[in-house]
């Protein structure tokens, strides 16, 4: 049976990637409501989460902490895996590692690599870029194995950044690096935008699929009108997959999104 999680966001900063946004105490007690399985922090510096409270809350409501959203460490701070300066890239490892300890404290929880990868405009040539990334992937990765912690590579859309966006490539190259703590994650509005079909990917890549993100188009609610979601599940329970799906998408429209999502993907998974 696929897991849920919906991603949280603190209510500090202006988020349209979390549908549930407010005070820890709130967001983990709705989630919990709802029937999520688990919530996904999105956040900055992990400094700034207190992973005792955060343990203490899922526990009390039965929940687990699935993943954490490492983006704004790119969006916010600059942080760039590929950056071209050296002290650049080394910051950028740095602040990934710390995100590996909070995610140890918090259980095991998964660790993204999105945003945070930069693009490649970062790095002076396309080839500094890359070299700089698969130097910072390979120490995060060796890094994430010595804490028994699983990074994920997400595949990404050509809006967000120019590296690594198709699945195929993203797959290969995370096949490429042979390692227990590197995986893929799908995004469905990213397959929306880059992928001319889905199902036979899946099956394809399946072994390496750690995660899967259920949104709409521009982060809209899944409702089923621009993506074939049934032909999703239906792939996922096929290649047998028993991880998590993380709903990643605004608050609103429509109202109660975070409910109305989850009941949407709930209906075809046979799992009310």
């Amino acid at each position: 049976m696929m897991k849920t999680s919906v991603i949280i966001a603190d209510g500090t900063f202006p988020c349209a990637t979390a549908p549930l946004q407010g005070s820890y105490e709130e967001t983990i007690r709705m989630a919990a409501q709802i029937g999520y399985d688990a919530v996904q922090l999105t956040l900055n510096r992990p400094s700034e989460v207190e992973p005792s409270r955060i343990l203490k809350l899922a526990s009390h409501y039965g929940v687990k902490v699935s993943a954490l959203a490492t983006g704004r460490g790119y969006t916010v701070d600059g942080l760039s895996l590929g950056c071209g300066e050296e002290e650049g890239r080394r910051q950028a490892v740095k602040r990934m590692k710390e995100h590996v300890d909070l995610a140890k404290k918090l259980g095991g929880a998964r660790v993204i690599i999105g945003a945070i990868r930069g693009w490649t405009s970062d790095a002076p040539t396309k080839k500094d870029y890359y070299e700089q990334l698969h130097r910072s992937i390979d120490e995060l990765v060796a890094y994430a194995e010595s804490k028994g912690i699983v990074a994920i590579l997400e595949a990404n859309d050509h809006f967000e950044t120019d590296a690594y966006i198709s699945i195929e490539e993203t797959a290969n190259y995370i096949r490429n690096v042979n390692s227990p703590s590197l995986k893929l994650q799908l995004d469905t509005m990213h397959m929306k935008y880059e992928e001319e079909e889905i199902y036979h990917q899946i099956l394809k890549y399946g072994d390496l699929i750690y995660q899967v993100d259920v949104s709409g188009e521009d982060r809209s609610c899944p409702d089923g009108a621009k993506f074939d979601y049934p032909l999703l599940i239906q792939a996922l329970e096929e290649i047998g997959y028993e991880r998590y799906l993380a709903f990643e998408y605004r608050p609103e429209p429509p109202k109660n999104a975070a409910e109305e999502g989850y009941r949407y993907i709930r209906s075809l998974t046979g799992r009310k």
